[in-house]
């Protein structure tokens, strides 16, 4: 039986992911030779893409037995918007001149939606629920990021359910082999989930 140290906090292991989008955006800004900023810019994009479609088919899933149902259907909006931006920062190359706007704009974006949902939604989650329950989300959404794509499919299914589960295993299927061919390079994120 897990005791209270052991169990984890959805909202902590959330903000995580936001905390790495701002800490790479951060080195994304300072850096100065082209493939550092390229693999920089892959791993910004994965990191938003992973993070959208794992908290829909997980955490937003509870939503409303948590009394949060509005804020899953406005969230899953704001994602829709993130993901076309971060599918625009996909699809154009580092060294085009206007990329550093592009990039810019799909993290504005992500940290916005990032900000509501960590002034606003956080406290409510945590009201909500027991520490074993928080550790279940919490496990569900660590669960749902290894099985989501890496870039963003901002036309696939966002309705949380089956139709998304099964597009998202295809997709990340298919993002594999694209990251292979075009032989992606990413760096490491400064802040790590547990495992379990």
């Amino acid at each position: 039986m897990a005791t209270a140290n052991s169990f984890l906090d959805v909202t902590h292991e959330i903000k995580l992911d936001h905390d790495n989008v701002r800490d790479l955006f951060e080195r994304y800004k300072t850096a100065t030779d082209i493939s550092q900023k390229s693999a920089i810019a892959n791993t910004l994009v994965r990191e938003m893409a992973v993070h959208g479609d794992a908290e829909e088919i997980s955490v937003y899933n509870h939503f409303s037995s948590l009394g949060l149902g509005n804020a899953a259907a406005h969230n899953k909006e704001e994602h829709a918007e993130v993901k076309k931006q971060v599918y625009q920062a996909d699809s154009v190359k580092v060294t085009d001149p206007n990329y550093d706007q592009v990039i810019s704009k799909a993290v504005s974006t992500f940290l916005e939606h990032a900000e509501e949902e960590e002034n606003d939604q956080f406290k409510l989650i945590l009201q909500a629920v027991t520490p074993e329950e928080n550790d279940k989300l919490a496990k569900e959404f660590l669960t749902a990021r290894g099985k989501v794509p890496t870039r963003p499919h901002p036309w696939a299914p966002q309705t949380g359910g089956l139709a998304q589960k099964a597009a998202g295993l295809q997709g990340s299927l298919h993002d594999k082999v694209i990251e292979t061919v075009e032989g992606r390079e990413f760096v490491d994120v400064k802040y790590s989930h547990p495992t379990f």
